[in-house]
């Protein structure tokens, strides 16, 4: 246990070893074809040639902004964003880079024939580690992965081209006439890079023309809109109006105005935009000179009053809108124009601003203009607006997209993006936000005093809710400080939800700020936190395991991180947070292998992966195969028996969760022969209950039922009462389950009352299943409004154990209720949606039930070929021994082949269907499958046939209890 600590990482005073963490944009240009155009001229030729390029690169390059790290041969390296961090550094860099590709065309060395000066240049941002660098090295030294991925867009570029990724331009993409993005593989990465290309005649001018990558609709601004609509409504009548939108960066504010403009197009008003800029390439009167460019104008005014004259001119001629992006950076030029505007009356014309506003002070408006303050969106509206960006997208992504952009809604839209294009394409957990929002959160905090940018950044290691206290303890500075009011002031912290705490903003603030502390001075306040914590908890507070975990493992304490991620995992565990239990086990796991498995050391890892493997049931995931595999090795290697046993058990139940029930069936025969021998009586009763279950994922009804009665009865005779028998519970699910699939609905009814009893105190993850195959045995029996209800309670049970897998078996289930009770579609695309959701984990446990329900859905809607495509899916799930939606996947295609007029295939499907029907002994399943053979008997005008089967499939139904079905038989035995 650590009682004191090492001193704070001293600053260097080595020249050669200083090094520093910021968010840069980096530009690499090289020439193309200089290797051939080197070997076809003379050497001094070429030197002479490689003179005039350096002299191009050291007139362009500043004048942007940037820094020329180094020139090696024809090649650049630049730099933007720093000394000073600025929030358009990937803007500027690409502004450069087109001015490089013109400088460089307009030189006029003598070239070999057939060959042209033509510069390619790739541009990334991202955190780097700059140091001072040397005559070899450049001017500075440049280390991590951004500087090979900008020499790997270089490479990607063809000649006259810039190829730069979208998460360096941002928003600012629509500034550039980029094409359509592509996804590239780079050398790096293990995902492909979304990046732009860029070509040299892009148009430059910031604002003429507004793009975007794809515009979701506007959500949580409609009063505001409406704002806007009135003083459109004043200038259209002939009174000038001006509204000024006001907001910190990525508020909404261009978006806002964006759908307005549209609005105002549609209401035939012309509409003319600028934007003022603050980079030193920026002309006075920009905006306005931006607008009569637009125009056309050959000759622009020179002085304001004739812009204004100009815009009066243009409103006699119909409405006109005129909208100034980033007005807090117009030049007093510009302020004279619009002063001059203002002073006209009686025009058709509305002008509309965005001005910036850091910090939370209120705003002050522009003389005469209708001031409108964005403020963040709300938790709902901020949660519409990620399911606009990601429809379909799974509630525990939503919320974590919400959490991290704080109701900034461009962070939304940037987080959303990476999320979208993580993992090739498939919808994943956020990842580091982009590098343009790395920029311009890192030029905000520049702006800050050192004391301010130090509490910030402890604040940052300590988390996105910090404990008021602990940040006293840490820094030194009291709760109420005057440096945590003027962090509150420069919106960056603020008191949080719960007393004594305070919270970031944005959790993407926060990420931001913590990457951006250095690594030694990082792990220093990490165990410094950790120290403060056990001191409080010896001192009669509360033991934060989650937190020492955190602290202790980012502070380079493997021991201390294991034990403390495994006792976080334990309480999360006995809570039924799945996920948080899940992130803490893989911790301690990570931690023990940083040292030597073996031994004691060794068995612990074991028994982590053991209980790892029981939030598997609940939340499966294919890479526990391999941790569940090693475990089994491992616990070889000791020589005990009975853990090797466990450990095998657990290896199957993981295969099971996975929806692969052969495997599971072979691991627990396995291991129910070692738990015998090895005498442990408890574990093997626990084996026998997993297999059943296994055998009930296959289908095969009758041994599971043998081996689920005995497991049950052993279990009930050793129940306590006192706390929850997850055990017995599900194998009295599972038995339930088979029961119901033979029709016994009433005894399947028993199964599940008599699991619920086994559920003790607070809500737990095995309620879930309780209630999610009650409500599919009730599908099954045609209560579509009682399923509907069950469906409902599992998927609350889901979302308070944050189990995905589970929460989509829920929602399923009750989006085919839906589907049955309304017959909507939105029901059926629903279900689409979260059968979607658990794709990327490669998971499938009684799948082919959605699979099944989706094929008759489809096919019901006129949709015959997405039917087909799930049926498909359904019949490979069968192969894996899920057969439990086959037969509803086969009758939707009897159906379909019955459209298409082919009887051939017609009975073909429901021969297979009966076929299924038998071999899992499911009355239900024959029934139904008999009254659906009835109604395309009687289609086809076989009323004899139809007639005979409508009988056999009645009696069934009335036996057993399914009254929606039996009411349908005999609507169409009447009518036949």
């Amino acid at each position: 246990m650590i009682e004191t600590l090492p001193p704070a990482p001293a600053p260097s005073t080595d020249p050669a070893v200083v090094q520093r963490r910021h968010y840069v944009t980096l530009l690499f240009s090289d020439l193309s074809r200089s290797t051939e155009l080197a070997g076809a001229m003379e050497a001094e030729q070429y030197a002479a040639l490689l003179s005039m390029l350096r002299i191009a690169y050291q007139e362009t390059v500043p004048r942007w902004g940037g820094s020329i790290v180094r020139v090696q041969g024809d090649g650049l390296l630049a730099m933007f964003g720093h000394p000073v961090p600025h929030e358009e550094a990937g803007r500027r860099a690409v502004e450069a880079a087109l001015a490089l590709h013109r400088a460089v065309g307009r030189l006029a060395p003598r070239l070999p024939a057939g060959f042209a000066l033509q510069l390619h240049t790739g541009i990334h941002a991202g955190l780097v580690l700059i140091g001072d660098g040397d005559i070899e090295r450049g001017r500075f030294e440049l280390m991590g992965t951004v500087p090979n991925i900008a020499a790997r867009l270089s490479d990607a570029a063809g000649p006259h081209e810039i190829v730069v990724s979208d998460e360096t331009l941002g928003p600012a993409r629509r500034f550039f006439g980029a094409g359509a993005p592509s996804m590239l593989l780079v050398k790096g990465r293990d995902a492909p890079i979304l990046v732009y290309r860029i070509g040299t005649q892009a148009e430059t001018l910031a604002g003429v023309q507004a793009r975007s990558r794809k515009q979701a609709p506007l959500v949580g601004r409609q009063a505001e809109f409406e704002r806007l609509a009135r003083g459109l409504d004043a200038a259209c009548a002939g009174t000038p109006a001006g509204v000024e939108v006001a907001g910190p960066p990525g508020i909404g504010k261009t978006r806002l105005v964006e759908e307005f403009l549209h609005h105002a197009h549609q209401r035939d008003c012309r509409v003319l935009r600028g934007s003022c800029d603050s980079g030193l390439g920026a002309a006075p009167l920009q905006p306005f000179r931006q607008m009569m460019q637009s125009l056309g104008t050959a000759e622009l005014p020179t002085r304001p009053h004739a812009f204004a004259a100009a815009f009066e001119r243009l409103a006699a001629e119909q409405p006109l809108v005129l909208f100034i992006d980033d007005w807090q950076w117009a030049d007093d030029a510009s302020h004279q124009v619009l002063a001059g505007i203002q002073r006209q009356d009686g025009l058709r014309l509305l002008v509309v601003l965005t001005r910036r506003v850091v910090g939370s002070a209120a705003a002050q408006a522009t003389a005469g203009f209708d001031a409108v303050t964005l403020a963040p969106l709300g938790q709902a509206t901020a949660a519409e607006a990620v399911a606009a960006y990601l429809p379909g997208a799974d509630p525990f992504v939503v919320a974590q997209i919400c959490a991290r952009a704080g109701g900034n809604p461009l962070f939304i839209e940037e987080l959303c993006h990476s999320a979208a294009h993580g993992d090739s394409g498939r919808l994943a957990p956020p990842p580091s936000p982009a590098g343009w929002i790395n920029q311009l959160i890192e030029s905000r905090v520049h702006g800050l005093a050192a004391p301010l940018v130090d509490m910030l950044r402890t604040a940052a290691v300590i988390g996105n809710t910090v404990p008021a206290w602990l940040l006293a303890r840490i820094t030194g500075h009291a709760p109420d400080s005057p440096l945590l009011r003027e962090l509150a002031e420069q919106d960056f912290l603020f008191p949080g939800e719960h007393a004594g705490t305070l919270r970031f903003k944005h959790g993407v603030t926060r990420d931001v700020v913590y990457a951006s502390v250095g690594l030694l001075q990082r792990q220093w306040l990490h165990l410094r936190i950790a120290v403060a914590l056990m001191q409080q908890a010896q001192g009669g507070g509360a033991e934060d395991a989650e937190a020492l975990a955190l602290h202790f493992g980012a502070g380079g304490d493997p021991a201390l991180e294991a034990h403390y991620a495994e006792l976080a995992g334990d309480r999360a565990l006995a809570v039924s947070a799945l996920d948080r239990a899940r992130a803490h086990f893989h911790a301690a796991l990570a931690a023990l292998e940083r040292g030597e498995l073996v031994g004691e050391r060794a068995l612990r890892w074991v028994d982590i992966v053991e209980r790892l493997a029981m939030v598997c049931m609940f939340e499966p995931e294919r890479g526990q195969i391999a941790l569940a595999e090693r475990a089994v090795l491992l616990a070889q290697r000791h020589g005990d028996l009975g853990r090797v046993a466990r450990a095998r058990h657990w290896l199957g139940c993981v295969h099971y969760a996975l929806g692969e029930p052969r495997l599971a069936i072979r691991h627990g025969e396995q291991a129910l022969r070692e738990a015998e021998a090895a005498g442990d009586a408890p574990l093997a009763t626990q084996v026998v209950a997993s297999l059943g279950e296994a055998h009930t994922a296959a289908g095969r009804y009758q041994r599971a039922a043998r081996l689920l009665d005995r497991a049950i009865e052993v279990k009930r005779s050793h129940r306590s009462g006192r706390r929850t028998n997850v055990g017995l519970a599900y194998s009295l699910v599972c038995r339930g389950v088979v029961l119901g699939d033979q029709g016994r609905f009433g005894a399947a009814a028993e199964c599940f009352d008599q699991a619920q009893e086994c559920i003790v105190g607070l809500t737990h993850q095995i309620g879930t299943s309780i209630e999610g195959w009650r409500a599919a045995v009730l599908l099954w029996q045609g209560r579509w409004e009682a399923a509907h209800q069950a469906a409902a309670t599992s998927a609350r049970i889901a979302e308070t154990t944050r189990s995905l897998w589970q929460l989509s078996v829920a929602r399923a289930i009750g989006g085919y209720a839906e589907w049955m009770l309304r017959r909507e579609p939105a029901a059926i695309d629903g279900l689409v949606a979260v059968t979607d959701w658990v794709l990327p984990r490669d998971s499938g446990l009684f799948r082919s039930l959605n699979h099944g329900w989706l094929a008759e859905g489809l096919q019901a809607l006129g949709r015959p070929g997405e039917a087909r495509r799930h049926a498909l899916l359904a019949l490979q799930r069968g192969r894996r021994e899920d057969r439990i939606g086959l037969a509803m996947a086969a009758r939707a295609m009897a159906r379909a082949a019955h459209a298409a007029g082919q009887h051939a295939a017609v009975q073909r499907q429901l021969a297979f269907a009966y076929r299924v029907a038998q071999a899992r002994g499911a009355a239900h399943e024959r029934a139904v499958t008999q009254l659906a053979e009835a109604e395309l008997a009687a289609a086809s005008g076989d009323g004899g046939r139809a007639r005979a089967l409508l009988d056999q499939a009645a009696a069934a139904f009335d036996t057993m209890e399914m009254a929606w079905h039996l009411a349908q038989a005999q609507r169409l035995r009447a009518q036949t």
